[in-house]
């Protein structure tokens, strides 16, 4: 069975790469992996309960990413996993694909940053050259 790895941030950019996700898996017999990264930073000069807060507040931005891409899965009648991990985002994707076994990456070309004027988005341009499959990316 193949798995396919999709990445979101919760943009407008991710829901395109779910609808093609959901597109090619139609007909096929896949297992679906959402992964959503939590960004794990602490500005200099906070202090760690600072940082804890700051974490748990990302965490629950990631929780509300994960629920809504999840239930898109669910609601287009595929079985689904989700996952969130703390860390850099392209490395992050990159090493879950690599220890999931993923067939191959679906991604949004931007994040929630956008950045419309660059061809592709940072995150995106990085997974291209860390990931260890395939990478679709959905513009």
């Amino acid at each position: 069975m193949k798995k396919i790895l999709v990445a979101t941030d919760g943009s407008e950019y991710s829901d395109k790469a779910i609808d093609k996700a959901i597109e090619m898996a139609r007909n096929n017999q896949v297992e679906i992996l959402v992964v959503n990264i939590a960004e794990d930073y602490c500005p200099i000069g906070l202090t760690e309960i600072d940082c804890d807060t700051i974490r748990e507040l990302v965490m629950k931005e990631s929780k509300g990413i994960m629920q809504k891409a999840t239930n898109r899965f669910k609601d287009a009648g595929f079985d689904v996993r989700g996952l969130i991990e703390f860390g850099s985002p392209a490395e992050t994707i990159a090493q879950i694909a690599q220890r999931e076994k993923a067939d191959e990456i679906i991604v949004a070309s931007h994040g929630k940053h956008g950045a419309k004027k660059f061809l592709m988005g940072s995150v995106t341009a990085r997974l291209i050259e860390v990931a260890p499959c395939p990478v679709i990316v959905v513009k």
